[in-house]
């Protein structure tokens, strides 16, 4: 194309006649079109080399059938001026090529390591959950395992011929109690497995403190453990009714389970901020500095007796409700965990 728009203005030069300075100076203008052109379209070799070309015909044109018409200074300027526009668009094209297959590169090279990135990222998780399907197997083979193996010396026992009565007696309640300890093993595992699935509603916190405190009595009673609801009656939350209960009936019977006689369980609430905030406090001994920063991962427990799920179930439940659970203190005047949720 270049090509031949160069042929068409040298043709019309040569056909127009000497004396039409006016048409000639319009095509020595035009002829910066297609020299423009070859600087866009072609390497600065090529288009140096039509710039060339162009312009020794132009000054054979000029020198021979346009000589003494007083334009020839002009003329000369707009022959060098051929070549230096062609130049300067041939190298600013260069560089613009340059610098795209440049940026080319470099979005080449960011998708690569995006892509690696991705590929670590999905190693780690996949790497994070078989680590995680591993401690959960170990504990719950270690939590299975304890009451196995006191089931299999009861039974041992039971199953000695002569054995006295009141030992019998004394094995056989222990048989009992450490297949319901299995049951609740096996229990809290298929809760921790299993998704929650929240109705949310609006819940009112005092009254639903009530009825966690009314089904721990027999315990509390038992243990000789107050309990104080100091949740106001306004006090709202926006949660499923039902899953609020079991996490406030795990953290409230922990509380118990870890005071002596004459301990306190309170549970206080206070709306602020889209929030609502939810305390059970305890007069224990606090939680074990070496367990605060695992405190909510399964299996981890600070008694002998527990499964190690409560807390974590707890965990899973509060979230996805849209709160959080956290441990708010821990000390030798006692622990106190908080649960934020949402206000409707």
């Amino acid at each position: 194309m270049v090509a031949l728009v160069l042929a068409g203005l040298t043709s019309l030069h040569f056909a127009t006649d000497a004396h039409a300075i006016g048409v000639h100076d319009l095509l020595f203008k035009a002829t910066f079109v297609p020299l423009m052109l070859a600087g866009l379209w072609f390497r600065p070799r090529i288009a140096m080399g039509w710039s060339a070309l162009t312009s020794a015909v132009y000054l054979w044109h000029v020198f021979g059938d346009l000589a003494g018409h007083g334009h020839d200074v002009l003329w000369l300027g707009d022959i060098v001026l051929y070549n230096v526009v062609t130049l300067g668009t041939s190298m600013l094209s260069q560089r613009r090529t340059e610098a795209l297959q440049q940026a080319r590169r470099h979005s080449r090279e960011l998708e690569e390591n995006a892509r690696a990135l991705l590929r670590a990222e999905e190693t780690l998780r996949r790497t994070e959950r078989l680590r995680a399907v591993g401690e959960l197997a170990a504990g719950m083979a270690h939590e299975i395992r304890n009451p196995l193996g006191g089931i299999q010396g009861a039974a041992e026992v039971l199953r000695r011929k002569g054995t006295p009565e009141p030992v019998a007696e004394e094995f056989w309640s222990l048989l009992l109690s450490e297949i319901k300890r299995l049951d609740e093993v096996v229990a809290n595992f298929l809760e921790f497995a299993r998704p929650p699935r929240p109705e949310i509603s609006v819940v009112r916190v005092r009254d639903l403190v009530s009825a966690v405190f009314l089904l721990l009595r027999p315990e509390t009673t038992r243990r000789g453990v107050q309990c104080e609801n100091v949740v106001g009656a306004d006090v709202v939350a926006r949660a499923d009714e039902a899953l609020l209960r079991q996490v406030l009936l795990n953290l409230c019977l922990n509380a118990v389970q870890v005071q002596g006689e004459s301990g306190l369980v309170r549970v206080a609430a206070a709306a602020a901020d889209g929030q609502v905030r939810i305390d059970v406090e305890d007069h224990g001994p606090g939680v074990p500095s070496e367990l605060r920063d695992t405190l909510f991962d399964a299996y981890v427990t600070g008694r002998s007796e527990g499964t190690g799920l409560g807390l974590a179930v707890a965990d899973r439940l509060v979230s996805s409700m849209g709160g959080r659970l956290e441990l708010a203190r821990s000390d030798a005047t006692g622990s106190s965990f908080c649960v934020v949720l949402p206000v409707p």
